[in-house]
């Protein structure tokens, strides 16, 4: 990059592309008050969701054949390189239904489209409209992750030159750069995809490359709300988040969020700003803490089960909570949340990945005498906002005391509930810390 005004990346999520012209609209207005703008684009609403179906059937030539015929139907209007990327979708089903067993490289590769056909077919309406814009396909410019696909990580350094090169001379054109998000290309070569969300990171680790003045995360139905809206009718728009509060919000379930979003803004001090396309007014910012400031917001994790080891000797046997970890994550078994006593330790795990935890913890069980209880059906309610252990007085009787599980940070508060009471404590919670009517 070498002019010297600091551009602002505007992210627009699939919801948001349904209005090509209210995305144009807010295009133009970001230019006026910047001189460089940058687009990272989601694919179209339910084109991931196809894909994945598509994915996880790879066998089924009807499916497939109704998949071809529903995105063709989403991108009207594209341009020869974007119907290139149909055929291209065509050909990656087609080895799906010739593979022998999963190939996670390949199912990336067919997820990635989505981004790629949404970039051509928006760049060429944007055109239309008078902005000279030019679809960029993110693993082309150089954004380089890891080889975990399907939850791969942006790496920045090795990014860096390539990105702002690559950007840097379509902006000295004065044309508009639309990027992909969602992916990048791995240290192998091959297209690697960030995960579901991952077009909010994207978007993030881009701006983070350029030293952008700000991020925009645009969206269409979504909001930064105190709660999910659905579980708690009185939640409230949260206008502004540290970026602690905003990497909690993330990794405890909320999903407006990808969890590694916050990192490549506050290495670089950068704003981020989550707003309503519709709603001008429904905005949060994501910055560094700002002292007087007292944010409460409730997430809930469900369904999850729950295993007791009772291990004997407790904390007279050195190691065995790391040994724990260890045999679990070996078995590529994650812990959503971990409580221990002196002789006890509960594991909070997804419903899919019990009898994975019971098979890696066999050999605890036989070597320690340790015993295991549950699984027990829980869901984990927590309470986010700097500063929340100052608010353990304001908890109503019994949320602690009838908890499966309790645990305290700075940040976060978590109970562990029985499932069938998730909803009740979450409200319990929300009207204790956020609204402050009576429990």
């Amino acid at each position: 990059m070498t002019r010297r005004t600091a551009p602002v990346v505007l992210k627009f999520g699939g919801a948001s592309l349904e209005d090509p012209e209210q995305v144009a609209g807010d295009i133009r207005q970001a230019q006026r008050n910047s001189t460089e703008v940058v687009v990272v684009a989601s694919a179209r609403e339910g084109v991931t969701d196809l894909l994945s179906a598509s994915a996880r059937h790879p066998h089924s030539q009807v499916q497939h054949g109704r998949l071809l015929d529903e995105i063709r139907a989403r991108h009207p209007g594209l341009p020869p390189v974007g119907r290139r990327h149909l055929d291209r979708v065509r050909r990656l089903v087609e080895a799906l239904e010739r593979s022998t067993a999963p190939d996670p490289a390949l199912t990336d590769r067919l997820l990635s489209e989505g981004e790629r056909l949404a970039v051509h077919w928006l760049s060429a309406r944007l055109r239309e409209d008078g902005i000279p814009a030019v679809p960029v396909e993110a693993d082309h410019l150089g954004l380089i992750t890891d080889n975990a696909y399907g939850a791969s990580c942006i790496l920045l350094d090795r990014s860096r030159a390539a990105v702002r090169r690559g950007l840097g001379r379509i902006l000295a054109r004065h044309d508009l750069p639309v990027v992909t998000g969602y992916f990048g290309r791995s240290l192998e070569g091959r297209v690697a995809t960030l995960g579901r969300g991952g077009s909010d990171y994207a978007a993030a680790g881009i701006g983070a490359l350029l030293g952008a003045s700000r991020v925009e995360l645009v969206k269409r139905h979504v909001a930064v709300l105190s709660a999910d809206p659905r579980e708690v009718p009185d939640a409230r728009p949260i206008p502004e988040l540290s970026y602690e509060e905003a990497e909690e919000l993330a990794q405890f379930g909320a999903r407006v969020l990808h969890p590694l979003t916050i990192e490549p803004a506050r290495a670089q001090g950068i704003v981020l700003r989550v707003r309503s396309l519709d709603d001008p007014s429904v905005v949060t910012t994501i910055a560094p803490p700002r002292a007087g400031r007292r944010n409460r917001a409730l997430t809930v994790l469900r369904p999850l089960r729950l295993l007791r080891l009772r291990v004997p000797g407790g904390r007279q046997r050195p190691g065995i909570v790391a040994e724990v970890s260890q045999r679990l994550a070996a078995a590529h078994v994650n812990l959503v949340q971990l409580y221990t006593s002196s002789a006890l330790l509960c594991l909070v795990l997804e419903p899919e990945q019990v009898l994975p935890g019971l098979r890696a913890l066999a050999p605890v069980t036989r070597e320690a005498a340790a015993m295991v209880d549950g699984p027990y059906r829980v869901a984990l309610v927590t309470a986010i906002g700097d500063g929340i252990l100052g608010d353990l007085h304001l908890l109503p009787p019994g949320t602690v005391s009838e908890a499966e599980g309790f645990s305290a940070t700075p940040r976060a508060l978590s109970v562990a509930v029985p499932e069938s009471r998730g909803t009740e404590v979450l409200r319990a919670l929300h009207r204790a810390l956020v609204t402050g009517a009576p429990t």
